[in-house]
């Protein structure tokens, strides 16, 4: 294959593959409707233009792309390979959802994060076990799939000097739009309406939509609804709390409500969700 594939639609499951991008040099990258493209880079070299800056990736470097990035292939060596994974929005919620938001903080503003020497065989293995996954284990896989990539964003923030995490350059609208994600993140079980979250920001709600759709490319209501979702995706999965108290535990005013709200965000009922989890997870 000398290109990457694209998602087609906004709901295609995860994709995972290599390619040479042979066909790549000077054109831009283009995932289609992938939100998130993890790559790394098997063998060769090349060298990329991200967001406007300058990157050579060689072999065990790891590429994070979001749908905004602008990701330009340059020049490449022969023997260039790389190994991708492309993640619809969906899933890669539900990969960053237990993980700091300082990584994604540091990410953004580096998305080429190059393993050290020692660390290569952890890179070779994490890429073998991941191509094992996909083609094995079709009843867990998205499962296992998720937990890949959550111990290779773990890792690498294990490896980062805590001094890398804490970024002092942003620009004011820059810390504004993290703030506003870490808020949601503490906040999100008792607070749904986005005057709340402007409020706490001293700024209006459509000031905030303005900074949101910038950086984030959907409405503060949406990135409140989706970190809500994952609340309840969380405990119908983990819990065998009944529904009237995962109402009670996320603040809705009754089941009726949040039946009718996840159903609204899914398209699927809670006990449907509950049943297919539980089926995944083989605790039937």
């Amino acid at each position: 294959m000398d290109h990457i594939p694209t998602l087609s639609a906004p709901g295609d499951s995860i994709r995972v593959g290599e390619t040479t991008l042979a066909e790549g040099p000077g054109l831009p990258l283009s995932f289609g409707h992938a939100y998130l493209a993890l790559l790394v880079c098997l063998s060769g070299c090349a060298h990329f233009t991200l967001n406007f800056k300058e990157h050579a990736i060689r072999r065990g470097g790891v590429m994070l792309l979001a749908e905004d990035t602008i990701a330009l292939l340059k020049r490449r060596s022969r023997r260039f390979r790389v190994f991708f994974c492309l993640m619809p929005k969906s899933f890669a919620a539900e990969v960053a959802y237990p993980l700091p938001s300082t990584l994604f903080v540091f990410l953004h503003d580096h998305p080429h994060c190059a393993p050290s020497k020692e660390d290569m065989p952890l890179i070779e293995g994490w890429v073998a076990q991941t191509r094992s996954i996909t083609g094995t284990c079709p009843t867990y896989q998205n499962v296992m799939l998720r937990n890949q990539l959550q111990n290779l964003f773990l890792k690498i923030t294990e490896q980062l000097p805590a001094n890398q995490l804490e970024h002092t350059g942003f620009s004011r609208k820059e810390m504004l739009s993290w703030r506003f994600w870490e808020l949601i993140g503490k906040n999100c079980i008792r607070h749904r309406d986005v005057k709340f979250y402007a409020d706490a920001l001293n700024i209006t709600p459509f000031y905030l939509s303005q900074l949101t759709r910038a950086f984030f490319n959907d409405t503060p209501k949406g990135l409140i609804d989706r970190q809500v979702t994952l609340e309840i995706k969380a405990l119908l999965s983990y819990s065998d709390l009944a529904i009237g108290r995962v109402a009670d535990e996320l603040n809705f005013a009754d089941a009726s409500y949040l039946c009718r709200y996840f159903k609204r965000q899914t398209g699927i009922s809670l006990s449907h969700y509950r049943k297919h989890k539980r089926e995944e997870g083989g605790q039937d």
